[in-house]
């Protein structure tokens, strides 16, 4: 299997967008060309990541409004990230909401993820949590090579989880193939517990306090410095490594 088209789910304020960028950092080390979707409508991301660029009509609604999605409009949409010449982002503007764009057809976005094959190394899909309202998330976590499922250790996050994987529990999304991920994990946290109520963790990203600083002045592809970073850098390294079958 190519796994080059990974989704990234989890409840909100799970660290889907830093796990997102990081794992897109790692991957542009490898001299690999990276773009992210960044699939919530519902708080439009890239705003929040590239405060300074003007990004026009350049949006994911735009692009799956098309009738027909070829790979000239990708590469026409995305957004090429300043500074890092191999990784470029695709995401809805500042302002957009649920009546901007008119509603797009399920093959509209198993087109574009078809074509994004295509034109990149590697696809890296930020998902939205609400799952019954984004039919693009829905699409996305049936069609990704593989799903990293974050799990936050508290209540909200398992009551998140317990309450949408119902909602996607056809065989088509293959949430048993899921990849689980303890994110943003602090001291003294009850990692055991949470351990054995959502099964098998395949990776434990550690809290880490540069990460918020980093995300509000919009330095999320900046590297990670200090001590309590260390942890956290080898374990995104390997995470690129045995998700993206990099060698």
């Amino acid at each position: 299997m190519n796994n080059n088209v990974i989704a990234i789910w989890g409840s909100p304020s799970s660290g889907k967008t830093v796990t997102a960028m990081k794992l897109a950092r790692e991957l542009e080390a490898k001299k690999k060309n990276v773009i992210i979707i960044f699939a919530d409508l519902f708080c439009p991301v890239v705003s929040t990541v590239l405060p300074s660029v003007d990004v026009k009509n350049r949006t994911l609604g735009s692009l799956l409004s098309k009738p027909h999605i070829k790979q000239l409009d990708i590469m026409q949409t995305a957004i090429p990230y300043p500074k890092h010449e191999h990784i470029a982002v695709i995401g809805y503007k500042n302002g957009d909401n649920i009546f901007t764009y008119s509603e797009f057809m399920a093959e509209r976005v198993a087109e574009l993820i078809s074509q994004l094959r295509q034109v990149t190394d590697y696809v890296i899909i930020d998902c939205s949590s609400v799952l019954t309202e984004d039919g693009f998330t829905t699409i996305a976590l049936q069609q990704a090579d593989r799903v990293l499922r974050l799990c936050n250790v508290d209540l909200k996050s398992f009551s998140y989880l317990s309450s949408h994987l119902p909602l996607i529990s056809r065989a088509k999304f293959k949430t048993d193939k899921h990849i689980k991920v303890f994110s943003n994990l602090k001291p003294l946290q009850e990692e055991a517990t949470f351990r054995s109520v959502y099964g098998d963790i395949a990776y434990t990203l550690p809290h880490v306090k540069e990460i918020e600083s980093q995300f509000y002045s919009a330095g999320l592809l900046d590297a990670l410095n200090g001590k309590d970073a260390k942890k956290y850098n080898a374990e995104i390294k390997k995470m690129a490594r045995e998700v993206f079958d990099l060698e």
